[in-house]
């Protein structure tokens, strides 16, 4: 990454007019070329030299197309060619950290000399680097703390990463023939990360969702813990907040816990979920496993509350009317308030709109009672479910990646990844219940 905002502007203008003599190439060439099949495989091939710019440019650069490039490419690469997904699937790498040295210049800058000599044992060497940041540990008047600091450069690059990202994903769009608006779904990746980018906004985050955990029933509240925000020595982009002890999952399912601590875990995900969307309204939507640890008792321990987003009353009840139409089971009935919901155009075909009730049928297969307990790791609905979601991908032509539930399911999608690396089978009943109020589909 450029360590100045005009360094990154320099080298995202010289990305742009890469994109832009290419594009110029492909449209004199296609005046001249006579086979359709030729001209699509052509456009296809510059598009796939865009990408390839991109990805190893973002990928050097970390910032917000990086991030936005690894939501498309793990949320949305049905909608895309598989080419320029195994390009874009560059960005899922884990991110290089930075060198200490342009942090501390960061961290003076946003708290100052002063409170930056108030930490003690500083490591230099940062625990864990994302795309927009990386967190390094020290102690802070005999307390251990985690220091989230934010590359240099990334709020003010965020609508022009974005610009370069959204140009290539309409070109996509645009070679396999699709009429597909993205902007709506441009506009969400950039009010999430504007966001992320705002250090002051997720202390308030952080602090409103630890509220809400404090006032669970004991019991409950004793499942998970928050870090607490230390503002005195936090700024813009310096996120300074007590270390919590806990291991990743993987590292804890090494230590081979039984299946009652395992049972625990993964009820204690889908309570949180129900309890976030349904009772607060307020969704850390970021599913990385590695934003969430298992403390030595077993509590979740949860990061990371830049993706935190508010949902209304208002789009609650649609969702959860949404959701008892799938229970119902009637394809015509998923399809109308698929649609009413903004799910699904009402100008796609009848194919497309059977295999989207196909696909929501599907999804709704784990709560069946006949189901019960369900079992997380099933290999036949797993490929089942990537299946259908592949061929009905395929077959959008108007239908954008739906933006105001795209962060919503994929934090779904993670709890259900997380939960089959629990290797557990759970009674889902009372989560159906919980979520649409009535009783389970009874096939």
């Amino acid at each position: 990454m450029k360590k100045s905002p005009a360094s990154r502007s320099l080298k995202l203008f010289s990305l742009a007019a890469k994109i832009g003599t290419s594009e110029i190439a492909q449209s004199l060439k296609s005046k001249f070329s006579k086979a359709s099949d030729e001209l699509t495989a052509d456009k296809m091939n510059a598009r796939l030299d865009q990408a390839k710019w991109i990805a190893e440019n973002l990928a050097q650069m970390k910032g917000a197309a990086m991030k936005a490039g690894q939501l498309l490419s793990i949320d949305s690469g049905d909608y895309f060619p598989p080419e320029a997904m195994a390009v874009l699937a560059k960005l899922q790498a884990t991110a290089e950290p930075m060198d200490f040295d342009i942090i501390r210049e960061v961290l003076v800058e946003d708290i100052g000399e002063k409170k930056l000599g108030d930490f003690d044992n500083l490591s230099i060497v940062p625990d864990a680097a994302a795309s927009i940041g990386q967190v390094h540990r020290a102690q802070l008047a005999g307390r251990a703390v985690a220091i989230k600091v934010q590359y240099p450069g990334i709020a003010e690059s965020i609508d022009s990463d974005l610009k370069i990202l959204k140009r290539l994903a309409k070109s996509f769009i645009g070679v396999s023939g699709r009429e597909m608006d993205l902007d709506p779904l441009f506009k969400e990746f950039q009010r999430v990360l504007e966001q992320e980018a705002n250090y002051d906004a997720e202390i308030s985050l952080m602090k409103e969702y630890r509220g809400h955990l404090l006032q669970l029933e004991p019991e409950a509240a004793r499942s998970y813990r928050v870090p607490e925000a230390i503002e005195s020595h936090s700024g813009r982009r310096v996120l300074t907040m007590s270390w919590e002890d806990g291991v990743g999952v993987d590292l804890w399912l090494k230590s081979r816990p039984s299946l009652e601590r395992r049972q625990k875990v993964a009820h204690a995900l889908l309570d949180l979920f129900c309890r976030e969307f349904f009772d607060w309204g307020l969704v850390q939507t970021d599913p990385n496993f590695a934003n969430f640890l298992i403390a030595p008792d077993d509590a979740l321990v949860l990061l990371d509350f830049g993706a935190t987003l508010r949902y209304e009353d208002d789009f609650r009840i649609r969702y959860r009317t949404f959701l008892g139409a799938m229970g119902s089971l009637d394809p015509q009935q998923i399809v109308r308030e698929g649609e009413i919901f903004g799910l699904i155009s009402e100008r796609e075909s009848s194919e497309t709109k059977a295999l989207f009730a196909e696909l929501l049928m599907n999804s709704v297969e784990p709560f069946f009672a006949s189901k019960q307990p369900f079992q997380f790791d099933d290999a036949d609905y797993a490929k089942r479910t990537r299946d259908i979601g592949a061929k009905f991908a395929r077959a959008l032509q108007y239908s954008p990646p739906p933006q105001r539930i795209l962060f919503l399911h994929r934090k779904l999608g993670g709890i259900f990844n997380f939960v089959k690396k629990l290797d557990v089978r759970l009674d889902l009943s009372p989560y159906w219940i919980k979520m649409t109020g009535r009783d389970l589909p009874s096939v």
